[in-house]
């Protein structure tokens, strides 16, 4: 009882200085349990088959590529560079965000554009831009190996074919929902740990929930509040690589715009819902691990932590459309550093780490 009051009274505090509106916003320790759907329980085989297809260029046209390509276990299970690796001969137009705690998550990509782990697993396969596979050759390739063919059945034994495109995009979400850690310092102090923040953090903390503002919209268990805001986050240079802007307007294209020309960059939500208001609107992405995933935004337009909370501290880019929350924040330096520091705050102690499966070979004739 006396933990839970001072995990509470942690949360009061935390609204000090946000406006009214706001009051109901918290951080919250991340559960030990990731949500799963229904139909796709967690079970250790399926687990044990979906680190081998995640792992797996196979998936890919050329044998080029595969899930960790772009969401690599090494560097925080995301990419440390401006665009997403792309399919050979091709470059990608976004940044690839982390996959760590991407089971909490309510929508995926950063124009938001599925809901489900399973969803966002099928896309990269068949883009010609990501992974460029036919899903019916896929799923040839798979059963020709027969070890794939003995951990499909034993990860879904009641099904009479086991290999199957959904069944493939279940294991791989499976796996994917085991990627988790909540062992963060901010984790410890909202358990109530008072000794996990230093005090430089625990000011940090004091700013990102009252004058910095950034509980805003990275509230609850993981950091975000899973919706879609205008920034104003500035062009980066790889925006405009001739090969970028090809894979920019062919994308434009498959959300249904004829004339992809029109648009000079990413409008992200816009080309989904098409609705005006969503024009340059990106998904708030997790701060959890934040100080460990440069660069930063959709487009990897900012290379440190420090050159984020400048650009917030600015109060975002100037545009006409932005979230009207975005004022100039008037942070002094002792107050960036410490928002900074908070920020590393977020960071798991025990980041997963995955040993990479030696692949099975396709069956001799």
């Amino acid at each position: 009882m006396k933990r839970k009051m001072f995990t509470l009274a942690i949360g009061l505090g935390f609204l000090a200085g946000v406006s009214f509106a706001d009051h109901h916003l918290k951080l919250k320790p991340l559960p030990d349990k990731p949500p799963e759907p229904p139909d796709n329980p967690t079970t250790p085989a399926k687990v044990e088959l979906g680190k081998f297809l995640y792992f797996d260029p196979r998936l890919s046209g050329d044998g080029s590529t595969s899930c960790a390509t772009c969401h690599d276990p090494s560097e925080a299970w995301g990419k440390n560079q401006v665009m997403s690796p792309a399919y050979p001969g091709n470059e990608h137009f976004r940044h690839s965000p982390t996959i760590l705690n991407s089971a909490y998550n309510s929508l995926m990509f950063w124009d938001g554009r599925v809901k489900t782990l399973e969803e966002q697993a099928k896309k990269p396969i068949i883009s010609p831009f990501e992974m460029n596979l036919h899903y019916d050759l896929m799923i040839e390739r798979l059963r020709a190996i027969s070890k794939y063919r003995e951990m499909f059945k034993k990860a879904f034994p009641k099904d009479k074919e086991p290999i199957t495109l959904e069944n493939t995009v279940k294991a791989i979400a499976a796996f994917e929902r085991t990627i988790v850690c909540n062992d963060t310092p901010l984790d410890r102090y909202l358990r109530g740990d008072s000794n996990a923040l230093s005090k430089k953090q625990k000011l940090g903390l004091k700013l990102f929930t009252g004058k910095a503002g950034c509980i805003q919209c990275h509230n609850g268990a993981n950091l975000t509040d899973n919706k879609f805001h205008i920034t104003g986050v500035p062009k980066s240079k790889a925006e405009d690589n001739t090969l970028t802007k090809i894979t920019r307007n062919f994308a434009i294209r498959q959300f249904g715009f004829d004339n992809p020309y029109q648009f000079d960059r990413d409008l992200g939500r816009f080309f989904i819902t098409k609705n005006p208001k969503d024009k340059g609107a990106f998904k708030t992405p997790t701060l959890r691990n934040v100080a460990l995933t440069p660069p930063y935004m959709h487009n990897g337009a900012f290379k440190t932590l420090k050159e984020v909370v400048e650009f917030y501290n600015k109060g975002g880019g100037n545009i006409p459309n932005k979230d009207p929350r975005l004022k100039p924040l008037n942070l002094s330096e002792e107050e960036k550093s410490a928002l900074i520091a908070f920020l590393k705050a977020l960071t798991c102690e025990n980041i997963p780490q995955v040993e990479e499966p030696e692949l099975p070979e396709f069956d001799e004739n």
